[in-house]
């Protein structure tokens, strides 16, 4: 199997979503670290850490039918049940720890997305009830993610003042 153009696209644009989220993140100061998300009810740096947990978790999916296996099936039950624990357990992260953590996350599904073949993104690698959807559609998920949660950076930032350099 060969490596797809669409791989190495998909690949691309989730490094240049990631890029933005980074940027914005390594301008933050302590106390914008700190600022609560309204929408997500968490600090920024905790925001910012689920944003990693929302590329590994995907990732895992992406290698589960890789191997073989069945797609993951997608609860949003269990899902609000694991966010919550992770937030109640981690609380408010330290900067540099989550940043090393963004990065080496989004390096390593970068790669593998952009070692994917064409037929390899067209596998099933998630369900939800009647909904059967393919390895692309999760990178895009993944994408979606990180947008949905850097808006709501962008909220709290909005409304805790400028950023720094600003």
């Amino acid at each position: 199997m060969s490596v797809s153009d669409r791989a190495a696209a998909l690949s691309d644009e989730f490094l240049a979503r990631f890029a933005t989220l980074d940027d914005l993140l390594r301008s933050l100061s302590a106390e914008q670290w700190a600022l609560p998300c309204s929408g997500e009810g968490w600090p920024v740096g905790y925001v910012a850490h689920h944003i990693g947990q929302g590329i590994v978790r995907p990732r895992g999916w992406i290698e589960q039918v890789l191997v073989g296996e069945e797609p993951f099936v997608f609860d949003w039950d269990v899902t609000h049940e694991l966010n919550r624990r992770r937030s109640a357990q981690l609380g408010l992260p330290p900067r540099d720890d989550t940043l090393r953590f963004l990065k080496v996350t989004a390096e390593h599904f970068a790669a593998l997305v952009r070692s994917l073949s064409e037929e390899q993104l067209e596998r099933i690698g998630f369900a939800q009830r009647d909904a059967r959807r393919d390895v692309a559609w999760v990178v895009r998920l993944v994408m979606r993610h990180i947008d949905e949660h850097r808006a709501g950076i962008v909220g709290a930032l909005a409304g805790g003042g400028p950023r720094e350099g600003q």
